[in-house]
C-alpha cells in the first residue's frame, strides 16, 4: 500500500474534509505540521510528494488517536491480503541481520512462494517440530529460562496462541512461537515476578479477550523464510489488533534484542541469574510498534519494493 492511499482513505472515513484534517493534524502536533496547507495534503493524498516518514508517523499516531485503533484503516483486510500489501525488503530491514537466529542455507534458488506457512496445532509433523525447536530453546537460553516438550506442545495447542512453523518442499526451515498472556501474567514475566515455565492454561487471554504477545521462539534457516514468517506474524498483529494491547519477551541473546529494537520495543528490566547471566525485557504498546519507522516503512512502500 501506498501512503497517499492510506492518506486518503482515513480522511475521508474520518468524514473530514482536506482543510479539517489540516486544521487537526496542525493542532495535534504543530512542530511536524507546522505551514502545510491543503495544497501540501492534495499533493499527499495524489502521491505527487510524500510527506517525511516522521510525518507518516505522525498522520498515523493521530488517526490511532481519533478512532481508538492501533493500526487505523486496515481493519478490514484479511491476513492474505496484508501479506500482499507487505514490503518484504522492508520486512527484511526490520528484522535485520543476526547470526544466532537466521542461518546462512543458501537461498539463491529457493521461490518465495513455495514456502509454506503452517499453525502448528493443525500440523501432522507438530511432534517433531517441537522436537526441534527443544534443542534450539535450550541453546539459546540459561538453565533458569528452561522450559519442557510437554510445556511447548500445551501451549501451540491453546487456541489463543500463534505457533507457526515454515516449510519448503516438505523440508523444516523455521519457526515463530509467541503466546497471547494476561495482562498480569505479562507484566510479571517481564518484571521477573514470575518464570515462563511457570505460566498455566488459566494465564492465557481468550482468544476474544484482550491480552499480550510475548515472543517465545524464533528460528530460520536463512532471511528469506525469517521474512516470511516476520510477514505472517505482523499480518496476525494486524488482523488481531482489537485483541492484542502490548508485545514484549525476555531473552539473553544480543542478536534478540536487536531484532526487538527494530521493531521498537523498548527496554523493560533486567535479572542477573546465579551464574551471572543477565535475562532482560523488553515491551512496547502495539499501537507503538505500529507507529514507528521500521513499520511504516515495511507497509507504505509496497509499490516501489523491489520484491525478491
Amino acid at each position: 500500500m501506498q501512503f497517499n492511499q492510506y492518506l486518503k482513505t482515513c480522511r475521508q472515513n474520518a468524514g473530514f474534509t482536506q482543510e479539517q484534517l489540516v486544521h487537526a493534524l496542525y493542532s495535534f502536533d504543530i512542530d511536524n505540521f507546522r505551514g502545510i496547507d491543503t495544497a501540501a495534503l492534495s499533493k499527499w493524498e495524489t502521491g505527487t510528494i510524500r510527506p517525511t516518514v516522521s510525518r507518516q508517523i505522525a498522520i498515523m499516531k493521530y488517526f490511532q488517536d481519533f478512532t481508538d485503533s492501533k493500526l487505523p484503516c486496515w481493519e478490514g483486510y484479511t491476513d492474505d491480503e496484508i501479506e500482499n500489501l507487505i514490503c518484504n525488503v522492508g520486512m527484511k530491514n526490520l528484522i535485520g541481520k543476526s547470526k544466532q537466529f537466521i542461518s546462512g542455507f543458501p537461498s539463491q534458488n529457493m521461490n518465495v512462494d513455495n514456502l509454506q506457512i503452517h499453525l502448528l496445532r493443525n500440523f501432522d509433523n507438530m511432534d517433531t517440530l517441537l522436537e526441534i525447536n527443544m534443542d534450539l530453546h535450550q541453546d539459546a537460553n540459561d538453565e533458569s529460562m528452561q522450559n519442557t516438550l510437554e510445556q511447548f506442545k500445551a501451549w501451540a495447542l491453546h487456541p489463543s496462541n500463534y505457533f507457526i512453523a515454515c516449510e519448503y518442499k516438505d523440508v523444516f526451515l523455521g519457526l515463530f512461537f509467541t503466546l497471547k498472556l494476561k495482562h498480569q501474567v505479562f507484566n510479571d514475566i517481564l518484571d521477573f515476578k514470575m518464570k515462563k515455565s511457570d505460566i498455566a492454561a488459566d494465564d492465557f487471554a481468550l482468544p476474544d479477550e484482550e491480552g499480550s504477545s510475548m515472543l517465545l521462539s524464533f528460528y530460520a534457516l536463512n532471511d528469506k523464510v525469517a521474512t516470511v514468517l516476520f510477514v505472517r506474524y505482523y499480518a496476525y498483529l494486524i488482523t488481531h489488533q482489537q485483541v492484542i494491547n502490548e508485545i514484549g519477551g525476555v531473552t539473553i541473546q544480543d542478536d534478540a534484542g536487536k531484532i526487538v529494537k527494530n521493531m521498537n520495543l523498548h527496554y523493560q528490566n533486567s535479572f542477573i541469574v546465579d551464574d551471572d547471566v543477565t535475562i532482560k525485557s523488553y515491551r512496547q504498546t502495539l499501537s507503538d510498534v505500529f507507529a514507528s519507522e521500521n513499520v511504516v516503512k515495511m507497509l507504505f512502500t509496497k509499490q516501489e519494493c523491489p520484491e525478491e
